[in-house]
């Protein structure tokens, strides 16, 4: 079996024949990487799409990070176009599970620059809200309180991760592409 996804094996794991899409297909990041790689688009805008995600994903933007991409997108329109899909998927890198972790390794990497004195524990609390006015009063009191720790910290590892993404996933995309052209000329499509 082939190490990269081919489209029927991409319809199958990201969505089992009379099943709900499980919580397996929401936490495993080999199936967000098929669905990326297998977007129907350039190896540019796919790459790149997935850059911009993986650097939205580690800003301290929980909750609207989603529409942070589709402004991006409307606003990057004039200049360059990138898959707006791609990083919609990348930014699911932060979600209820991965999110303290990485606030907290964020804000540590940013106070190596800006001191700050922040336990987990109460960045945990930051991020314990119900509903959306609840979201708001948290984010802004966590964006007070332990600002600019977080922020650059999330610029420099947002940027870190990001920057390594777009070869990555250029190469993939361009290596999937190639197999499946040569999959249709030898099968005479």
């Amino acid at each position: 079996m082939s190490s990269f996804p081919t489209l029927e094996n991409d319809q199958k794991t990201s969505m089992p024949s009379g099943k709900r899409i499980g919580w397996t297909w929401c936490v495993s990041p080999r199936l967000w990487v098929r669905k990326i790689i297998g977007l129907d688009d350039t190896p540019r805008a796919i790459a790149l799409g997935a850059a911009i995600g993986t650097f939205i994903a580690f800003t301290p933007t929980v909750g609207a990070q989603m529409l942070i991409v589709l402004a991006v997108g409307w606003l990057c329109k004039p200049v360059f176009r990138f898959n707006k899909l791609a990083s919609l998927v990348a930014v699911y890198i932060s979600n209820p599970v991965t999110t303290l972790p990485i606030y907290w390794f964020n804000y540590w990497v940013g106070s190596f620059i800006v001191p700050g004195n922040l336990t987990r524990e109460r960045l945990a609390t930051f991020l314990d809200y119900q509903g959306f006015s609840q979201w708001g009063q948290s984010l802004w009191a966590m964006l007070v309180e332990i600002g600019w720790p977080l922020l650059l910290g999330s610029l420099i590892v947002g940027l870190l991760c990001a920057l390594p993404t777009y070869p990555l996933v250029k190469f993939l995309v361009e290596s999937l592409q190639a197999r499946k052209r040569a999959h249709q000329i030898k099968q005479g499509v």
